[in-house]
C-alpha cells in the first residue's frame, strides 16, 4: 500500500538518481559530515530568525501588551531569553534580536557556499583521476574502439558535468533541510494550512515529472552528441595537413556546424520545458499562498501577526520549492555525464585482462623463448553492443628462440603477424596460447611495469610530445640521467644535430615533432630508447618511412650496438635485416622460414621470393 507513495517520494527527492551516483562517485564520509553541519546551523539560524518576526508583527499589531500577552512557544524562549539578559521589550530590541540570527546565518551561508565548491570540485578532480587511471591500464583494444576526442571528452567534459551533477545534490541537501523547516514552522502555526501548502507542493511535483524525465532524456542526448563531435574535432586537427591538400576546410567546418547545430537545438528544447515548468509551478504555488490566506482569514479567524508570519514563511517555503525542482532538473540533466564515465570506465575495467607478476624484471642474460605462441584478436563491440570487428587468428602456434645480445628481424608481407608478435614481449597484448619465457621465466611472472621499461620500444613513426627535445629524451626515466649520458645516447642514435639548434635541448619539438623531418624524429627517439639503457631493443619497422640518408644513420646506430643489447627488427627493407644473426619468415601466422639472409637467399623459398619482387630492397 505504501509502495507507490514510498516511489513517488524517492522521485521527487531524487533519491534514486543520487543512490546510483553514490555508487559510481567517491565521496569521503568527513565530506559529507561537514555539509550535513553547515547545513544544518545555516537551518537552525533561519529557523531562529524567522520565529523572532512573530513578536515584532504581534508588536506592530498590538503593542508592548499584544507581545506580554502572547502564550506561545516562541514568546516563552524570547522571555526567558531576554529576562535573562535584563533586555526590555522594546521594538528597537526586538528588530536586533531577530537581525542577529540573519547575520549569522548568512555567515554560515557564506562558509556552506565555499565548503560546498571545494567538496564537489575534490569528488569531480577525484572522478576524473579515477577514470583517467583506469583508461590508463587499458589494453589496446579498449583504445581502437575509442578516439582520442571521446575520451578526452569524457575524461574533462563528462567529469565536469558529474561535478555539476554533485554539487546540486549538496544544494539540495541544504534546500530540503530549510523546507523541513518552514513546514514545521507551518505545522506550529497551523496544522490545516501546512496541509494545503503540502498538498500543493506535491501536485506540482507531479506535473513536472514528465519534463523531468525528458530533461533527462535531452541530457543524454547531449553529452552523445558533444562526445563524438569532440572526437572529430580531436581527430581532424592531427590531420590538419590532410584537410589543407584536400582543400576541405568548408566541408570540416559544416561538419562541426551541423554538431553544434544539434547541440543548440537540444538545448533549446530544455529551455523550453524548463520555461513549461516554470509556467506550471509558480500559478499553482501562488494559488496555494491565496487559498492558505483564505483558509486563515474566513475559517480559521487568525491574527493579522500570524497571516504576516505565515504569507512570510509560504513566501520562502515556495522560493525553496522551485529551486529543488530546479536542482531536480540540473541532477537529471548532468546525471548523463556520470553515466557515461561510469560506462566508460567500467568497459576499459572489463578491457584490461593483463595482470602483472610480482617478478622484477632485471634484463635478458641468456634467450627469449617463444613457445607454440597463438593470438587471436576476439570480436569487438561498440558501448551499446553493436560489433564493430570480427575477431581475427593472428599467430597461428609461433616458437623460436632468441640469444641475448643475437640480432633478429622478422620480415614478411603486410598483415603477416610481425607487429602482433612483438607486442606480445613487453605485454602491449597478452598471448591467447602457448608461453614465452624470458631467461627460463614465464613473462606473466614479471611486474608489467619493470617489463616494459626493461624492454626499449621504437615504433615506425617516434612518439614525440609537444615539449622540449630534453623532456622528450628524459621520459618515463626512473633516474636524472647527466649531460654526459644524454650526449652519448644523441650519438649513438646519430642525432647529435640537436646541439647545432638555437636552443639546443631545450628545442621545442611541436606537436609530434612536426618541427623536425622524419629522419631527426627517428633518431631522437631511438636516443630516449638508448637513453633508457634496456637490454632487450625492439624497432617496429623503424626505416620505412625515411629517405636513404636518416635510413643509412639507423642502420650505422644498428651495427654499432649489434651484440651489447638484444635487438628484434621488424624491416621490409633489405639493407636494415642484411646483418641480423637470424631472420624470422612469417607468413599468415606462421614462422615459416629462420636463418641468415645467405642461407635464405640460398633456400630459394619464401624469403628468396620476397626478396625476388623487392619488398625487402
Amino acid at each position: 500500500m505504501l509502495t507507490k507513495p514510498i516511489h513517488f517520494l524517492a522521485e521527487y527527492l531524487r533519491i534514486n538518481a543520487i543512490r546510483r551516483m553514490l555508487t559510481i562517485v567517491d565521496i569521503k564520509r568527513g565530506e559529507v559530515a561537514g555539509l550535513i553541519v553547515f547545513a544544518a546551523v545555516f537551518a537552525v539560524f533561519e529557523g531562529i530568525g524567522i520565529s523572532l518576526l512573530l513578536p515584532i508583527l504581534q508588536y506592530a499589531e498590538g503593542g508592548q501588551t499584544a507581545v506580554l500577552e502572547s502564550s506561545g512557544f516562541i514568546w516563552v524562549l524570547l522571555s526567558d531569553f531576554m529576562d535573562l539578559f535584563g533586555l526590555p521589550v522594546t521594538l528597537p530590541v526586538l528588530l536586533v534580536l531577530a537581525f542577529v540570527p540573519i547575520l549569522m546565518r548568512q555567515a554560515v551561508f557564506y562558509f556552506n557556499t565555499w565548503y560546498s565548491a571545494v567538496v564537489s570540485s575534490r569528488i569531480a578532480i577525484r572522478m576524473r583521476m579515477q577514470t583517467l587511471d583506469t583508461v590508463l591500464d587499458a589494453d589496446p583494444e579498449f583504445f581502437s574502439r575509442h578516439s582520442v576526442g571521446k575520451l578526452v571528452n569524457v575524461l574533462i567534459a563528462q567529469t565536469g558535468a558529474a561535478g555539476a551533477a554533485i554539487l546540486q545534490v549538496i544544494k539540495l541537501l541544504s534546500i530540503g533541510l530549510l523546507m523541513a523547516l518552514y513546514v514545521a514552522i507551518l505545522l506550529a502555526i497551523s496544522v490545516p494550512l501546512t496541509l494545503v501548502t503540502l498538498a500543493f507542493a506535491l501536485l506540482v511535483s507531479g506535473l513536472i515529472k514528465t519534463s523531468i524525465r525528458r530533461i533527462r532524456q535531452f541530457g543524454v542526448e547531449s553529452a552523445a552528441i558533444s562526445q563524438e563531435m569532440m572526437g572529430k574535432i580531436v581527430e581532424r586537427m592531427g590531420l590538419m595537413r590532410l584537410i589543407k591538400l584536400r582543400d576541405q576546410k568548408r566541408a570540416e567546418s559544416e561538419r562541426i556546424r551541423v554538431f553544434s547545430e544539434k547541440m543548440r537545438l537540444l538545448g533549446v528544447k530544455k529551455a523550453r520545458i524548463g520555461a513549461r515548468i516554470e509556467v506550471t509551478a509558480d500559478p499553482l504555488l501562488m494559488l496555494s499562498v491565496f487559498i492558505t490566506l483564505y483558509i486563515g482569514i474566513a475559517v480559521l479567524g487568525m491574527t493579522l501577526a500570524q497571516l504576516g508570519l505565515v504569507l512570510f514563511v509560504l513566501s520562502r517555503l515556495n522560493a525553496k520549492i522551485k529551486e529543488f525542482n530546479k536542482g531536480r532538473e540540473e541532477i537529471s540533466k548532468n546525471m548523463a555525464g556520470i553515466l557515461l564515465v561510469q560506462q566508460t570506465t567500467e568497459e576499459a575495467i572489463r578491457s584490461n585482462r593483463i595482470t602483472g607478476g610480482t617478478v622484477p624484471f632485471e634484463g635478458l642474460a641468456r634467450e627469449i623463448v617463444l613457445s607454440d605462441v597463438t593470438f587471436d584478436y576476439p570480436d569487438s563491440y561498440t558501448a551499446e553492443g553493436k560489433l564493430l570487428s570480427a575477431g581475427k587468428e593472428v599467430l597461428k602456434g609461433v616458437s623460436a628462440t632468441i640469444p641475448a645480445g643475437s640480432f633478429t628481424a622478422l620480415v614478411g608481407r603486410s598483415g603477416a603477424g610481425k607487429s602482433t608478435l612483438v607486442e606480445l614481449l613487453p605485454r602491449l597484448r597478452d598471448a591467447t596460447g602457448g608461453t614465452i619465457t624470458l631467461d627460463d621465466t614465464d613473462i606473466r611472472e614479471f611486474e608489467v611495469g619493470s617489463l616494459r621499461k626493461g624492454i626499449g620500444y621504437l615504433t615506425q613513426s617516434a612518439m614525440l610530445f609537444n615539449d622540449t627535445v630534453r623532456e622528450n629524451l628524459v621520459y618515463g626515466l626512473d633516474f636524472e640521467p647527466t649531460e654526459e649520458q644524454i650526449r652519448a645516447a644523441l650519438e649513438q642514435a646519430y642525432a647529435s644535430f640537436v646541439y647545432e639548434l638555437p636552443n639546443g635541448l631545450e628545442t621545442n619539438l611541436g606537436d609530434r615533432g612536426v618541427r623536425f623531418s622524419g629522419g631527426e624524429r627517428q633518431r631522437i627517439g631511438l636516443a630516449r630508447v638508448l637513453l633508457a639503457d634496456t637490454s632487450v631493443l625492439i624497432l617496429d619497422e623503424p626505416t620505412s618511412a625515411l629517405d636513404s640518408e636518416s635510413e643509412a644513420f639507423i642502420q650505422k646506430a644498428l651495427s654499432d650496438l649489434h651484440g651489447t643489447k638484444t635487438i628484434i627488427v621488424i624491416a621490409h627493407r633489405l639493407a636494415t635485416v642484411i646483418k641480423a644473426d637470424q631472420l624470422l619468415v612469417i607468413e599468415d601466422g606462421h614462422i615459416v622460414e629462420r636463418g641468415t639472409h645467405e642461407e635464405l637467399v640460398e633456400s630459394g623459398a619464401t624469403y628468396q621470393k620476397l626478396f625476388e619482387t623487392q619488398l625487402l630492397a
